[in-house]
């Protein structure tokens, strides 16, 4: 997605502000800032760009042009017509980025600094995002082990069922224009499905800015938001699609929220898929869900839900729309899918 397409996916599909503010002639903007609110400047400068061919691509260039190591990045606002984006690092080795104190902030920049504090600071307070977070980039190395070679050679597709699976989800998914995978991780499943069905926008996000990173997907806009906290406009996607993300929520709360949000965005219907709670069964789910995910990958989804619960709370959540149940095995264990159709 080249810059005037990325300027135009988010002025769609988020809100985002527009200040009169001539903090730049480009067409993005980045504010790259730590957690404790440095900002990081070059020659007393935020960097700035007129092409891109992706986000992903953009955090890539920023990442080892400066020698960062970038958290998470989300769009702030519109400065006129330069479209602001958002960088939160950690650790900072750059010789050429000046770490700068929030009252030594350039005076162009000084509203726009303002702005971006006041309205997202509490973007990743949660303690739940942020473990999540520092996890994925902790231990990413294992994943990619996971990925090369226990996927391939151990829990391989035929054992996963996985040409049924996408079956699965061809056949549930109605004939739209958009949809978006609210946790996709570094799966590709709905993205291959969704190509076929014909979508013309599809998104992938997680909150895990290393997952979208190993097995980025052509013709996919990746986003990186807090599903907990957020800038999508409502009624953004015809649907969304959300698989394994119930559990990693980490109360009853965060589960009706995350649903909340969904029902919110997406304007005809909405595809969820749970994995039954592992700890339930005997035998290799049990097991896998121990020593593979837990202890190997480090896995912090602890929320998990039985076939009851599951339908409990999301029957009480889309009271109003017709709700079709189904269930999928395969090695891994028993998944439970519901598709709440909002219209037609």
């Amino acid at each position: 997605m080249k810059t005037n397409d990325l300027t135009r996916f988010y002025k769609k599909h988020y809100n985002l502000k527009v200040l009169k503010l001539p903090v730049s002639n480009k067409k993005l903007l980045v504010l790259v800032f730590d957690d404790k609110y440095y900002y990081y400047l070059e020659k007393d400068k935020f960097p700035e760009y007129n092409k891109t061919n992706s986000i992903l691509n953009l955090v890539d260039e920023i990442s080892n042009t400066y020698k960062l190591k970038i958290k998470n990045y989300y769009p702030v606002c519109f400065c006129n017509d330069t479209l602001v984006f958002a960088f939160r690092v950690g650790n900072v080795e750059s010789s050429e980025l000046n770490r700068v104190p929030i009252n030594q902030i350039p005076d162009k920049y000084k509203k726009l600094v303002k702005f971006h504090i006041d309205n997202f600071n509490l973007s990743y307070i949660s303690s739940t995002v942020n473990t999540e977070i520092e996890t994925s980039l902790k231990y990413i190395n294992r994943y990619k082990f996971h990925e090369k070679y226990i996927k391939r050679y151990i829990l391989t597709e035929k054992k996963r069922k996985k040409a049924e699976f996408k079956k699965m989800i061809y056949d549930i998914l109605p004939n739209k224009e958009s949809i978006i995978d609210i946790s996709c991780g570094d799966s590709t499943d709905l993205f291959e499905v969704a190509s076929k069905h014909g979508y013309k926008t599809v998104v992938g996000n997680d909150v895990c800015i290393k997952y979208l990173s190993q097995t980025p997907y052509k013709n996919v806009v990746y986003t990186n938001d807090n599903v907990e906290y957020n800038n999508i406009k409502n009624n953004s996607y015809d649907v969304v699609f959300c698989k394994n993300t119930l559990h990693h929520m980490n109360s009853l709360i965060g589960i009706n929220n995350l649903l909340n949000l969904m029902d919110n965005i997406s304007k005809t219907g909405i595809v969820i898929i749970e994995i039954i709670d592992p700890r339930e069964h005997l035998g290799l789910p049990k097991l896998l869900n121990k020593w593979l995910y837990r202890k190997f990958l480090k896995d912090n989804g602890e929320c998990f839900l039985n076939e009851m619960q599951f339908k409990s709370v999301v029957s009480s959540s889309f009271k109003e729309y017709d709700i079709k149940y189904d269930m999928f095995t395969n090695i891994l264990g028993k998944y439970m899918v519901a598709y709440i159709k909002k219209e037609d």
